[in-house]
């Protein structure tokens, strides 16, 4: 596991704790890449952000505009972005015995979409809605989604290693995964694994997504300007996880301690979370290769400490 803190915009502590192999001889360090999941999504809503700041389309845009295999669909781009479009995972990431390609999965998304408006629909939390916002980005900014994620949030933050899946097994991640307690072997290439970029194909290490994250924060315009990360941050949709709301990307809600804007991921022998409070420019990332790491409690118990000792 590894741990980031950021107070007041600046990172103020950052390490590792355990080991990343299955010898125990190679201690975990805040440069050891996990899978990052659906941290992922993040990014590809950050992304959709910038090309609204940029005019090149607008949130209430429908999705057909960009992704033909939808176009008698009337579902918005921020209907993605809130998980709200009525959208399911009829696919997952390892549905086929072979390699399929993007416009194969985007064909078979659009064979189970129906032909209405989904404005009546209320929360569903999908890795779909995110793929397709990949695929938007894909059509609008001519790049491929991993190619625009770089030149447009990971370089500016001088990102040095995470990246996204690139189409080989090559650095898939670097900490050996467990599951229910027990090793399991390393991720390996699947499927659909390209398609799934945009909702959980991040492969990262706490020190450059603190980098990534500080530079949010501080609302540099590098990454994304003031009002747009103001945008994320307004609650939309309500979810069914109690009194959490969907922003654009962002699930919000607030505690004792202000506003929070969270988001967590889950891929089989992984765990990871972002927990902000943008008002105070403090969060939280943490990296697990465990699908055990109880990362609430631990996010819990340093936001109190760290707050009962005047350091937040």
């Amino acid at each position: 596991m590894a741990v980031a803190i950021i107070t007041a915009g600046e990172v103020s502590y950052i390490d590792g704790f355990g080991y990343l192999d299955e010898k125990l001889t190679t201690p975990v360090t805040d440069k050891t890449l996990f899978r990052a999941a659906s941290i992922s999504k993040l990014f590809t809503a950050q992304a959709l952000m910038k090309l609204v700041e940029l005019k090149k389309l607008s949130l209430s845009d429908e999705v057909g505009l960009y992704v033909p295999q939808l176009e008698k669909s009337q579902i918005t781009i921020k209907q993605l972005l809130t998980h709200s479009s009525g959208l399911n995972d009829v696919i997952r990431p390892a549905s086929a015995k072979q390699g399929r390609s993007l416009k194969r999965y985007l064909e078979l998304v659009g064979d189970n979409t129906a032909p209405e408006t989904s404005e009546k629909h209320s929360f569903v939390y999908s890795d779909t809605n995110y793929n397709l916002l990949g695929e938007i980005i894909r059509s609008v900014s001519g790049q491929r989604y991993d190619a625009f994620i770089y030149d447009n949030i990971l370089k500016p933050a001088k990102v040095k290693k995470s990246h996204f899946y690139g189409g080989t097994n090559k650095n898939l991640a670097e900490a050996h995964p467990t599951h229910k307690g027990r090793l399991i072997d390393k991720p390996q290439q699947r499927p659909y694994d390209l398609a799934f970029n945009p909702s959980e194909g991040l492969i990262a290490n706490v020190y450059d997504l603190s980098r990534w994250l500080t530079l949010t924060l501080n609302n540099d315009p590098a990454i994304l300007e003031t009002q747009s990360f103001e945008a994320m941050l307004v609650p939309r949709v309500k979810t069914t996880w109690g009194e959490i709301y969907m922003g654009l990307g962002w699930q919000v809600y607030e505690n004792e301690y202000g506003k929070v804007a969270r988001h967590p991921g889950s891929v089989r022998g992984y765990k990871s979370l972002v927990l902000t409070y943008p008002d105070n420019k403090n969060a939280i990332i943490i990296l697990s290769n465990s699908s055990g790491t109880p990362r609430w409690e631990i996010a819990e118990s340093i936001t109190d400490i760290l707050n009962k000792n005047g350091e937040w």
